[in-house]
């Protein structure tokens, strides 16, 4: 509690403290009769019928009116000057009691109370505060229905809550001035609350302002996947209603042709999705809220749809096949097999490049899968979208040579026997042999016995013709 606080409790304690000492005496005696206001002509001959007392019954500090009460003689005059901006008088009823209402400057005061017929003075002292008006801050739910109330005011000050009007609730603030106070099952639309603060006896101010209890739903998640091509919403609405959406285009219609509603559950909360128009970078949806055919309110989504990934493959001069395209600036695009398995370097390192304005990766063709590769597009980790980008095909390689100095070499031959042979290589052996053709050599070697028993018989005979000859000579 601030200094100046607690000056004001203590001066409030000690003119409590007097005020009940003056009200428990059955007798004071003035000691001052002058002090009191003119009065009409005495009546000091007249009985005193009941004891004079005084007592503060309120003090509305912000006009500066103190409210006294207390007994008297009945009948009998009552004069209150003092520290008041004007005296006054007022007269004991039949039943012995009175009050009167005196203005009274701000700060602490004596008023003075003398009874005309006892010539008893009273004095009593008060303390008109500088009052600060209460303070309010109000969180509203209109999903929910309910005004949360948090205030500041004077300390142990009781509050009167009102709506339209209407004393719905009493709080009291604690010992530093503060309190709380919840509306709950409002109606939709304006509600005029108010606190009236309450100490010293009457009403001390207060604070009010006017909320709106609104149905309209709340959104408080949006998402856009371009791996869905979807747009995903989600908040909060009255507890039954029921959602529509709408863009540009008119209704958001759902995937039978008809326009999309949600209901919002029991615990009020709701979610839906809807497709991403074509060509869509910057979307704004329009979620209108209803209870049965009554519009409760509108509620404007606006959503970030990130760019479609592009790309394209090229085979360069090298040999090597760049990869560039398109995608969301910020994300990252890395290179898959279709089966999901991260295309990697020669080095062992994931093959991937960051979206500028534009994305690049020039790779060597041996690297890449045979005929595709998938490039995959992820936006702060989340997935968005891919592409399957056909790849040049690989160059084909030629089956390898011999070397003719690496042992036996490889020739078709030019052997008239060599020539009839089946196709097949022929492996050269000796100069002087045939070459091995691989057919079955039974029938040459017969053919060959045959010729060369011809033979040594015609020579045989030949001999045998000589030798006949040589005779007859």
């Amino acid at each position: 509690m601030s200094q100046p606080r607690l000056v004001a409790v203590g001066r409030r304690a000690m003119a409590t403290v007097a005020v009940a000492a003056v009200a428990l005496s059955p007798v004071i005696v003035a000691t001052t009769a002058d002090a009191a206001p003119d009065r009409p002509a005495a009546a000091s001959d007249r009985t005193p019928t009941s004891d004079f007392t005084v007592g503060v019954r309120s003090i509305d500090h912000g006009l500066g009116i103190v409210t006294l009460a207390g007994t008297g003689p009945v009948g009998g005059s009552i004069g209150i000057a003092g520290d008041v901006v004007a005296p006054e008088w007022t007269d004991a009823g039949p039943d012995g009691t009175w009050s009167a209402s005196v203005r009274v400057r701000s700060g602490e005061r004596v008023i003075r109370v003398t009874s005309q017929v006892t010539d008893q003075s009273i004095d009593v002292p008060v303390d008109v505060l500088y009052l600060q008006p209460p303070g309010m801050l109000a969180t509203v739910d209109g999903i929910g229905r309910k005004i949360e109330l948090d205030g500041t005011g004077y300390p142990d000050a009781h509050f009167v809550i009102k709506d339209n009007g209407t004393t719905v609730g009493e709080t009291d603030a604690d010992h530093d001035g503060a309190w709380s106070f919840t509306l709950r099952g409002l109606a939709f639309g304006e509600h005029h609350i108010e606190a009236w603060q309450y100490f010293d006896g009457t009403h001390n101010g207060g604070a009010d302002d006017v909320y709106t209890i609104s149905g309209a739903a709340v959104v408080q998640e949006t998402t856009a996947s371009r791996e869905t091509e979807r747009v995903s919403l989600a908040g909060r609405a009255p507890a039954g209603a029921t959602l529509r959406f709408s863009d540009a285009d008119g209704p958001v219609l759902d995937a039978d042709g008809k326009p999309l509603t949600v209901r919002a559950s029991a615990d009020t909360t709701w979610s839906a999705e809807l497709p991403i128009p074509e060509a869509a970078r910057f979307y704004s949806v329009t979620v209108t809220t209803f209870d049965g055919a009554t519009e409760l309110g509108t509620t404007e989504a606006r959503v970030t749809v990130p760019m479609a990934l592009t790309g394209t493959a090229e085979e360069l001069a090298d040999g090597s096949v760049r990869l560039a395209g398109r995608g969301e600036v910020g994300g990252v695009v890395a290179l898959e097999t279709e089966s999901g398995t991260p295309v990697e370097s020669a080095d062992g390192q994931p093959l991937a490049t960051t979206i500028g304005r534009s994305w690049e990766l020039v790779v060597p063709r041996a690297v890449l899968p045979d005929d595709v590769v998938v490039a995959r597009q992820r936006v702060n980790g989340v997935e968005q979208g891919a592409l399957r980008l056909i790849l040049p095909k690989l160059p084909v390689r030629p089956a390898p040579k011999p070397d003719p100095g690496a042992g036996p070499g490889v020739s078709t031959g030019n052997h008239p026997a060599a020539q009839q042979a089946a196709a097949g290589p022929i492996t050269v052996g000796s100069a002087k042999h045939l070459a091995y053709t691989g057919d079955d050599p039974t029938m040459p070697l017969s053919i060959a016995g045959a010729l060369l028993a011809l033979g040594l018989g015609g020579l045989a005979g030949a001999r045998l013709l000589r030798r006949r000859g040589v005779h007859r000579g």
